[in-house]
Order: C-alpha cells, then structure tokens, then sequence
C-alpha cells in the first residue's frame, strides 16, 4: 500500500516520499533475505514488510537530575523504554542477557539494578516479557514469566538495604491474554520503604491491590 500525506504541505509530501522509498527497500531487501527464502521453502508466509507506525519527536523535557538533584539509570532492553528514559536524562545500561523476551535474563538485570544503586539515587528496572506473553495469548508462558519476576524481585529485596531503600512494583499498563490488546483496566501498584504505611493486602495482583490503601 502506498503511504499518501493527509495534506498537500511540503512536509507531508516530503515523508510520504520517504516513506514509500523506505519500505520499498526494506521490501526488496527482505525478500533476499536467506530466513524468509527457508520460510518460502517451507511453505510459510514470509517477512516482508516494516510497520512504521508511532513514529515522533524527541520532547523537550528538563531532565531529572536537573528537577530533583538526583542521579537515574534505567535497566530495560526495549528501545521504547529506553528512549524515554534517555529523554528523561537518565543513564542507559546495557546487561547481557536482556533481550526484552520472555527468554530475558531476569536475575542478570536485578544484579545489574542492585549494582547500580550503589552510586545512583534511582533505578527503574523494566521487564517486558509479560506484555510480550499476554498479546501471544499464550497465558501459561504469562505465569512462568511472572514466576520468574517474583524471583527477580526476590533477589533485590535480599540485596538491598531495605531500612534506606524504597521500592515500587507496577505496570504501565494491563495487556490481555484474551484480547490481546492493552486495555484500560488500572493496573496494581505496591510500595515498600521507610515510613511507608503498609495495609492488610498479602498479595500483588489486580484484585488484591484493588481492596489496598
């Protein structure tokens, strides 16, 4: 399909150009490709187009350091997640073994997070697999995933010092295994640290969180 600007502005023309350049590229490039040759070969339908959708700007924001005092480093592998805290002024680091998979090695990134608190204020540690599992609606592989999450938190739980250390459990979103689709059911949300007050909740999920202070 032929990307065509939603205007007649210089702008637009010109990226639909682009565009339509690009993708014919990509589209020739792909099809040479050995891996989609051995998918012809077997009978299987091959890659052979990019989506680029969701493209955008870089925003301009003050960076954290600049707002709080406080130096920040983000642990993900995805490069969403990563251009967003890059944006925010935050230190990228790269663990081996982080794939943004479900085959992701959890505990490599929850050793890199406790590292990195040895000398920076902030860590967000990212965990993509999940989502990754609930849009293949592969629900027993979601389980496993967050079996292994618990024991990623686990591991940092035991490393740190949790008498000066907060630390906050989330989603940035709900994907369903049904669906397969993010949805907008609200997401759970637990934080533990010092003079944090605790409720009676004994559990992180959906309902559980829902009945919490």
């Amino acid at each position: 399909m032929e990307v065509k600007p939603l205007d007649n502005s210089f702008e637009a023309r010109r990226t639909a150009e682009i565009l339509n350049e690009l993708l014919g590229k990509f589209h020739e490039t792909l099809k040479e490709h050995p891996v989609n040759k051995e998918r012809i070969a077997r009978g299987l339908p091959p890659a052979n187009a990019v989506v680029v959708r969701g493209a955008g700007t870089l925003p301009k924001i003050r960076p954290l350091n600049e707002i709080y005092s406080i130096n920040a480093v983000c642990v993900a592998a995805t490069s969403l997640t990563r251009g967003v805290c890059r944006a925010a002024g935050m230190q990228l680091l790269t663990v081996k073994g982080a794939t943004g998979t479900p085959q992701t090695d959890y505990i490599a990134k929850a050793k890199a997070a406790v590292q990195a608190l040895d000398e920076n204020d902030l860590v967000v540690l990212h965990v993509k697999a999940p989502d990754v599992a609930s849009h293949d609606g592969n629900a027993k592989q979601k389980v496993e995933v967050i079996e292994k999450i618990d024991r990623m938190l686990s591991y940092i739980l035991n490393k740190v010092d949790l008498g000066e250390t907060y630390v906050a459990l989330t989603a940035d979103h709900t994907t369903s295994c049904v669906t397969r689709n993010h949805e907008g059911d609200p997401v759970p949300v637990a934080i533990m640290g010092p003079y944090v007050r605790s409720d009676d909740v004994e559990e992180f999920g959906e309902r559980a969180c829902a009945k919490g202070g």
